[in-house]
């Protein structure tokens, strides 16, 4: 069984494999940087390092909340770079009862486009995120 971790935004769930994520921080200044893609926010510099930061409120076409306290961006690593993911919120660990294959949806929904699963646990249903679709490296970008 494989641990996800499950992240807010708005008022939806969404879940990460733990295996995808290299850690979690606080919510940081971040500077602006021009790029071809809008959902990306900016840079931080994490202990020297310069990561790319992407909203995932914005990656899904949905408006961000203003953050607060409980925001977080998540670090993953694609192939070539860690990259930070902003979210509302980091909610807990997860080990799904069972995993769902997504819905299907032929709009070319962004959100659903980004999905691997879903997951369910007890009677809640959580959209499990393909992470490379997320970082715009594959699917419907």
């Amino acid at each position: 069984m494989e641990n996800y971790i499950v992240l807010g935004l708005n008022e939806g769930k969404y879940a990460l494999s733990i295996s995808e994520i290299q850690e979690i921080i606080k919510l940081q200044p971040i500077t602006e940087v021009p790029c071809g893609k809008m959902f990306v926010k900016g840079v931080i510099n994490l202990r020297g390092r310069i990561v790319p930061v992407i909203s995932l409120g914005s990656r899904f076409g949905v408006r961000e909340a203003e953050p607060g306290a409980s925001a977080r961006i998540v670090i993953v690593s694609s192939d070539t770079e860690d990259i930070g993911i902003c979210v509302d919120s980091v909610d807990r660990v997860a080990i799904f009862d069972e995993l769902l294959p997504p819905a299907v949806d032929s709009t070319g929904d962004a959100t659903r486009d980004c999905l691997s699963g879903i997951g369910r646990l007890g009677d809640t249903l959580i959209s499990i995120l393909d992470l490379q679709a997320v970082l715009g490296l594959r699917g419907g970008v």
